[in-house]
């Protein structure tokens, strides 16, 4: 159950406005002077703060009016009297009510996700050449101005052999549904 707050206007009985954390299928009508009656509730709920009584209140111009609420078989009935006489309000009078909770809409199934085996091994052996293009470019340099070591032409011989590797990746028998991939150099 949730809360929601009503305001019925008094010389009709015709809902005014509502907010609800819930429902909102509630509605009202006057059925005689000085009786309101309201539909799609689930009762009243105390004033908030919660300590201050049922859950009603009236314009100050008409807060010496008398009050009596019913709720029976789903019809929640408000009764006002001034002086002992039944009397309809010139203003509004909010009522803070229980309403159903809202239902939880389903959500819908994600639709399983299809992943392309093709696109995948693709963007991967190019994300893997970038990182071998990243580690070959300074040791070719250095080769290239005669200032390589030679730790520097071993590693870049390595270096080179894995990006044959990645490229020879294709020729595999299962690709691209099952792949061998080559060991990145340490």
């Amino acid at each position: 159950m949730a809360r929601a707050a009503i305001n019925i206007v008094g010389e009709t009985g015709a809902l005014f406005d509502i907010t609800s954390l819930g429902g909102k299928d509630v509605d009202s009508y006057r059925s005689g002077v000085g009786v309101y009656c309201v539909t799609g509730t689930l009762g009243m709920v105390p004033f908030p703060p919660l300590d201050q009584g049922w859950g009603y209140s009236l314009h100050p111009s008409e807060n010496t009016a008398k009050v009596d609420i019913a709720f029976a078989e789903g019809l929640l009935t408000v009764t006002v009297t001034m002086d002992g006489e039944p009397y309809d309000l010139k203003t509004v009078i909010t009522l803070h009510i229980m309403v159903p909770d809202l239902p939880v809409p389903k959500m819908p199934e994600a639709p399983p996700v299809v992943t392309d085996p093709l696109k995948e091994a693709q963007a991967e052996i190019t994300r893997l050449r970038a990182i071998a293009d990243y580690a070959v470019a300074p040791l070719q340099d250095a080769v290239d101005v005669d200032e390589a070591t030679d730790a520097e032409i071993a590693l870049l011989k390595v270096w080179k052999k894995y990006r044959v590797a990645l490229s020879r990746v294709p020729e595999q028998e299962h690709y691209p549904d099952a792949i061998e991939w080559p060991v990145v150099p340490a």
